[in-house]
């Protein structure tokens, strides 16, 4: 018999092998388990398989299906030639197959399928998920993140690179992975600026209606083309920011904001209208009389939250992160990058005499400052195959936006005192309260309480460029030169990924394990600075209290944080941390909101609960993608069983003749 973990490298190594097949459809049959023999999987025909089809509407007592799919990333070109005359105004050409329209700017990027975003992912609960990934981007490593998806029992297909596995060289990597709890995720790249130039997608799982926790009417249709993907877009390549240019002001920010991989270039700091009414933007179809459940995913990688409104119509929520909610009606909802929302239009009091209304996301922070905003397209009546529709009501725009009457999220809200302007805090979670122990989690005492404040490192630039010195950085403009910091510590990778390690050792560091250099650290001297692999151990079961407090000085900036591995319990928020009253507030009488990615107020807390029961080590970090890049990070250690790596299980690490 093989471990669970060796049945999926054998498997992964026998779809991969043999002449392409699509389309077909493969059951895992009732008695099938995942300690059974790799050979049991040859019996049911995949041996020369590249995709298999699991599109379909999920149904109690369905067998669940092998969901394959072949990820092939390369260099590509948005506006490229695959485009024809779309630039020109001929609005069929942008639908062009291998065509990146993006806002119609030529420029380079990173593609997955020659598509943006990347293939989706749809399956039901407790589909096997395959990914084969096929890296043919020359001299560039990479790896895929499969967000807010535990990985139970198999943290080796976590995709983070030097933390669950080597980066994927011009070769391929096959992802193996359970489709365990259904919601909304998405996929992306976790190596270096590589999501900032296209590689992410949407990661659906679906389960039985009968299933919900909602009543059956809550809504009609769950379509997979009601899937919102929000990103930002440069017009240059992002290595053009980092680690930055002196002469960039304002520094690192981006051109643009993307709905599906669509959307107008525009500019809100000119008095120019620069809109091109014959460029595609994204399009969702409804008809009257109906309800439609949407899911949101945010991709971005800027400092940026984003609002997002859908013109005369209200938003019920139920879900965030994957995570049901007692339902809360909403105009407006701000989703920070790596979050995700569910919620439900109603088409049935519309009036008639409009047959499309704007959808209209709005950048936040920063993102206000440079003019950041989008369109995409709710139309009633229309279908697929219709192309370049444009709502007669009047467009809004920053000068003339929509009203906002009860708002999620909103940057800076004083959680608790307002009905119309609601806090993560606010949402109630259902679904996950029943299961054994989790009340424990937001009620119990915690065994380890964690306060982490984040922030920046600032560098004296004499001190910083003395010979020798090699620290990471950005540089935002001028001479401003700083490091990312969580607890006064920069993160830095190891040269080997840290899962293949049995125990801790001296490479890593944390708060109470620091290394000689790191014993006097200020906030200005490269002399004093400390970087190192942020590594702290939990034990298995540990109830883990974790307190993010934002240090960084800017006002008008929330950090989002996203934790591998685990869903979170959010206990509180807030503007003004104290210490002394953090045993005041334990949630006693309903299910504080479940999440994996919450955003700390600006200048504000969060405080965060979760129990350590899933043995591995998992990345905690701020989904800011410079913000990662330059230090923004730790690892939790979970002590625990862990399955072996799937044999051959690719390896990587330091080559040092004499040392």
């Amino acid at each position: 018999m093989c471990s669970y973990s060796q049945n999926l490298l054998l498997f992964a190594a026998l779809i991969i092998r043999g002449s392409p097949i699509f389309g077909t459809i493969i059951e895992l049959p009732d008695d099938y388990d995942r300690t059974s023999p790799w050979s049991e999987l040859t019996e049911l025909g995949v041996g020369n398989l590249t995709e298999t089809d699991c599109l379909r509407t999920c149904a109690a007592g369905q067998l669940p299906r092998v969901c394959l799919y072949t990820f092939v990333l390369e260099f590509y070109a948005a506006m490229g030639t695959a485009c024809r005359n779309c630039s020109n105004g001929v609005l069929k050409d942008c639908y062009l197959s291998q065509c990146i329209p993006a806002d119609g700017v030529q420029r380079g990027m990173m593609s997955v399928n020659r598509q943006l975003p990347g293939p989706p992912i749809n399956v039901c609960k407790n589909d096997l998920i395959v990914v084969n990934v096929k890296n043919q981007m020359a001299g560039t490593g990479a790896s895929i993140h499969w967000h807010g998806l535990p990985m139970t029992r198999n943290p080796w297909m976590d995709g983070v690179p030097y933390v669950t596995q080597c980066p994927i060289g011009e070769s391929t990597f096959s992802y193996v992975f359970p489709a365990e709890v259904a919601g909304t995720y998405f996929w992306h790249s976790h190596s270096g600026l590589h999501r900032t130039h296209g590689h992410y997608g949407a990661l659906v799982i679906r389960e039985p209606r009968v299933d919900e926790p909602w009543s059956n009417d809550i809504y009609d249709f769950d379509l997979p083309e009601h899937t919102i993907v929000l990103s930002d877009w440069m017009h240059e390549t992002a290595e053009m920011f980092y680690p930055g240019l002196p002469s960039r002001k304002p520094g690192i920010e981006p051109t643009t904001v993307l709905v599906n991989g669509f959307g107008w270039y525009l500019n809100a700091t000119t008095n120019e209208d620069s809109v091109n009414s014959s460029f595609p933007l994204a399009t969702f179809h409804v008809s009257r009389n109906s309800s439609y459940r949407f899911r949101i995913i945010n991709s971005v990688s800027h400092v940026c939250g984003y609002q997002i409104q859908i013109q005369n119509h209200n938003l019920t929520l139920i879900a965030t992160d994957g995570t049901p909610i007692v339902l809360i009606t909403v105009d407006t909802i701000v989703c920070y990058p790596g979050e995700r929302y569910d919620f439900v239009i109603n088409t049935s009091n519309i009036s008639l005499d409009e047959d499309g209304f704007w959808i209209y996301i709005t950048g936040l922070g920063r993102c206000k400052d440079f003019g950041i905003f989008q369109y995409a397209i709710l139309s009633y009546g229309t279908n697929n195959t219709e192309l370049g529709i444009i709502p007669n009501i009047t467009r809004p725009t920053p000068d003339d936006p929509l009203n906002i009457t009860t708002v999620l999220n909103y940057p800076n809200t004083t959680c608790g005192e307002s009905s119309d302007y609601l806090c993560i805090t606010d949402l109630r979670s259902i679904g996950n309260d029943t299961e054994a122990g989790n009340s424990s989690v937001w009620t119990a005492e915690p065994d380890v309480r964690l306060v982490v404040p984040v922030g920046f490192h600032y560098f004296d630039i004499d001190d910083f460029h003395r010979k020798g010195s090699y620290e990471k950085y950005e540089n935002l403009y001028d001479s401003r030169i700083r490091a990312s910091i969580m607890s006064n510590i920069t993160f830095t990778f190891p040269s080997s990924p840290i899962t293949f390690k049995d125990k801790p050792d001296d490479t890593f560091c944390n708060t109470t394990d620091l290394p000689a250099a790191c014993q006097n650290v200020s906030s200005s001297t490269a002399a004093s600075y400390c970087q190192c692999p942020n590594v702290v151990i939990l034990q298995e079961n540990d109830i883990v209290e974790l307190t993010l407090i934002d240090q960084s000085g800017e006002p008008k900036v929330s950090h989002p944080f996203h934790l591998h591995g685990y869903s979170f319990y959010v206990m509180r928020m807030g503007r003004n941390y104290a210490d002394d009253d953090e045993n005041s507030w334990n949630q006693t009488s309903s299910v504080p909101p479940f999440k994996d990615t919450v955003n700390i107020p600006s200048e504000g807390f969060v405080t965060i609960r979760f129990r350590a029961d899933n043995p591995g080590r998992w990345l905690f970090h701020c989904h800011f993608e410079w913000h990662l890049s330059t230090g923004m990070a730790m690892v939790f250690w979970v002590e625990g069983d862990m399955l072996p790596p799937p044999p051959g299980f690719p390896r990587c690490g330091d080559f040092i003749l004499f040392n």
